[in-house]
């Protein structure tokens, strides 16, 4: 005979407490990759046709190379937080 409230047995077994903070990392990468992914779109349009030596020499430049680190980081981020809220969500153990 179990002698422990229902409240008690499932203490512990609730919220990781995260979902916030997941929930604003999604955002704010979601709302970094809009002016980045313009910049990036407007910056390959200029670069239509161009050889591998203009492509090298391009993203050889500071600002370039630092806004696309940033474009890959927050797209490589944002997709891992989507990836793992589906993967919670709808993939069954």
């Amino acid at each position: 005979m179990e002698m422990r409230s229902p409240l008690s047995r499932v203490r512990g077994l609730g919220a990781a407490h995260e979902g916030v903070a997941h929930w604003w990392a999604q955002r704010l990468t979601g709302v970094a990759l809009v002016p980045l992914t313009l910049w990036f779109i407007w910056a390959m349009s200029g670069l239509l046709g161009a050889d591998l030596a203009a492509m090298k020499a391009w993203i050889g430049m500071g600002q370039n190379a630092v806004l696309l680190i940033l474009l890959i980081v927050a797209g490589m981020h944002h997709a891992q937080l989507g990836l793992q809220v589906v993967i919670e969500d709808y993939v069954h153990a």
